[in-house]
C-alpha cells in the first residue's frame, strides 16, 4: 500500500498571514487537528491543535497580550515540513513519523502538494487491513498519565510537558472517569482569554494604624480545573480485543486515544501512535 492509495485530498490550508483565530475556525468547521501552511503555492509550515495548546502560552509577553484574532499563522506554525511522494510505502511512512515524532506528512507529486498523510490515514488504513493482527494489549501503552478530577489546568499542562503526551485519563481511584486532550486545552485557553468571565469584589484594608479602611476591587477569575473541561462521555476498549476495531471505534468517535480496562480496571491507553506503531510492525 502507498501514499497515494491513503492519503487525505485535497488539503486543508491556510496562508502565513492569516489570523490564528482563522486557523482555530477552520480546524474547529472541519474537525481536524492541523493545517497547512502554503505560501506562493508551496507548503511553507504546518501550524496544529498542538501548536495552538503550547506556544501562545510560551510566547514572549507581547504576544501572551494579543487576542487570537491579532496573531498571524507565522508565529505558530512549525515551518519543517517533511514531505514524501505518492508512491511512499504506508510502513515507511509509518517509520518517519514515529522516528521524527510526527503525526503527519505532506504528500508530493512532481513539487506540488497533491494530499496530506496523517496518523488518523494510518488508524483507517489499520482497521480495513489488518483486521485480526493484534490484541489491543498488543499495543497499548501501559503507562499511563493520569489526574485527579480536581487538579487545576495549569497542573494538567505540566503532565502532559513532564511525560511527553498529549492526553491525561481522569481517574476515580482505578476507574476512568474522564479524559483531556490538548485540544481541550488550547480551546479551554483560547476561548477564556478572549472573554471577560469573572467578578469585581471589593476588600478593605487599613493603610496604618488608626487610618481610614481604604476600598480596592481587585477582579476575580475562577480557576479552571481538570472537571471543567474533560470529556465525561469516555469510550473505552477491553484489553483483549482486536486492536482493529479498538482502530475502527477511534474512526467514528472522532478521537485519538482510548482508554483500556480490564472489569473496568484502567490497565492502559491505545493511541494513533501505537495503531502507528502495529503499521510499522505489521510491515516489518
Amino acid at each position: 500500500m502507498k501514499a497515494k492509495d491513503i492519503m487525505s485530498s485535497p488539503v486543508l490550508a491556510v496562508k502565513p498571514i492569516d489570523t490564528v483565530a482563522h486557523a482555530k475556525n477552520l480546524m474547529m468547521r472541519h474537525k481536524i487537528t492541523r493545517l497547512v501552511v502554503m505560501d506562493k503555492g508551496k507548503p511553507a509550515g504546518i501550524i496544529t491543535m498542538h501548536d495552538l495548546a503550547t506556544r501562545i502560552r510560551s510566547g514572549s509577553s507581547a504576544w501572551k497580550m494579543r487576542t487570537i484574532d491579532n496573531i498571524p499563522v507565522t508565529r505558530l506554525m512549525t515551518k519543517k515540513v517533511l514531505t514524501v511522494s505518492l508512491g511512499t510505502d504506508v510502513t515507511k511512512a509509518a517509520t518517519i513519523m514515529l522516528d521524527k515524532g510526527i503525526s503527519s506528512l505532506v504528500v508530493v507529486d512532481g513539487g506540488e502538494v497533491a494530499g496530506i498523510l496523517t496518523k488518523t490515514d494510518l488508524v483507517r488504513y489499520f482497521y480495513e487491513s489488518l483486521a485480526d493482527r493484534y490484541k489491543v494489549k498488543d499495543l497499548m501503552s501501559k503507562d499511563v498519565v493520569t489526574a485527579n478530577r480536581m487538579h487545576s489546568i495549569a497542573r494538567i499542562v505540566e503532565l502532559m510537558e513532564e511525560y511527553g503526551v498529549r492526553r491525561i485519563i481522569i481517574t476515580a481511584g482505578d476507574k476512568p472517569i474522564g479524559l483531556i486532550t490538548e485540544s481541550d486545552i488550547a480551546f479551554a485557553r483560547l476561548d477564556f482569554s478572549n472573554s471577560s468571565k469573572g467578578r469585581e469584589i471589593k476588600y478593605t484594608r487599613k493603610l496604618e494604624r488608626g487610618g481610614r479602611p481604604m476600598a480596592r476591587y481587585v477582579k476575580y477569575v475562577a480557576l479552571l480545573t481538570a472537571e471543567d473541561i474533560m470529556r465525561k462521555e469516555l469510550v473505552t476498549i477491553d484489553s483483549e480485543s482486536d486492536a482493529a476495531q479498538a482502530a475502527l471505534l477511534m474512526m467514528r468517535k472522532g478521537i485519538s486515544g482510548l482508554p483500556v480496562v480490564e472489569r473496568d480496571r484502567l490497565v492502559g491507553i491505545l493511541t494513533k501512535t501505537d495503531i502507528t506503531r502495529g503499521v510499522r510492525k505489521a510491515g516489518d
